[in-house]
């Protein structure tokens, strides 16, 4: 396969799914009139989870960024293997691919619970389906929680490739189960630990992309899109990213 089409199908597919499956999640949990209703944080977390686990496997054709942040640490980190053919030059397109993704499986999440976000009349919980929220607002400090979260997920992404530097060739697809299974459990981990002052956006295509189609779509009660907050997913993730992938670089760890 030619290497932008590797690009464009891991990054979009992969992406696609993560949203689909995670903030599917969280529309089961938070809509009225599901079987999920009230499921709890812990759910969400572990939805969240087992969704990055899936989309990293299914999408490992690209190298399964899934995410503009991992993408910019990789960079700085200067870890051509990362990317298809090795080539930097492809970031741009990983990007833009990782938002197209992240917006049309938001999409399908709001067709799928189509009745339910007619019946849903709390703002605050069809935002949550779409994008995050902190508990108390205060920018400061959610931007530093996201920092945090995310250079957290970013040492976890550069641990699976020591292990897959560790690993024989002829075990890659072996390499690529347990990669899976690590990021997994480590945004599984993320969640519970780290993600409950803000949601734990921890990816900025995962939220600005929904928030985006939450402003689109015609949902009856849906309220605002809060784009006051919409830069600290962003911009939290982007500098967790950067400085952990500044610390792999300087420490040359794989």
């Amino acid at each position: 396969m030619p290497e932008v089409a590797q690009v464009i199908v891991g990054e979009l597919v992969g992406t696609f799914l993560l949203i689909l499956l995670g903030n599917g999640v969280v529309a089961n949990v938070a809509l009225r009139r599901t079987l999920g209703n009230n499921g709890g944080w812990v759910a969400v977390s572990f939805g969240w989870g087992f969704a990055v686990g899936i989309a990293a496997l299914l999408s490992g054709i690209s190298g399964a960024h899934l995410n503009p942040a991992v993408t910019i640490g990789l960079l700085i980190a200067n870890k051509h293997g990362a990317f298809v053919a090795g080539k930097f030059v492809y970031a741009p397109l990983y990007i833009v691919m990782q938002f197209l993704g992240a917006m049309l499986g938001q999409l399908l999440v709001y067709l799928a619970y189509f009745k339910q976000y007619q019946t849903t009349i709390e703002k605050d919980k069809i935002l949550a389906t779409f994008s995050t929220k902190p508990v108390n607002r205060s920018y400061g400090w959610n931007i530093v929680t996201e920092i945090i979260a995310t250079f957290v997920l970013m040492l976890i992404v550069a641990g699976t490739m020591v292990i897959k530097n560790l690993m024989s060739i002829p075990f890659t697809g072996f390499n690529n189960v347990t990669t899976a299974i690590i990021l997994a459990i480590g945004v599984t981990v993320i969640g519970l630990g780290l993600g409950g002052p803000t949601g734990f956006a921890i990816n900025p295509a995962r939220d600005l992309g929904p928030r985006i189609i939450h402003a689109i779509l015609p949902i009856k009660s849906k309220g605002t899109s809060d784009w006051q907050y919409s830069w600290v997913p962003c911009v939290g993730p982007i500098i967790g990213a950067a400085l952990a992938g500044g610390l792999v670089r300087l420490l040359n760890i794989f």
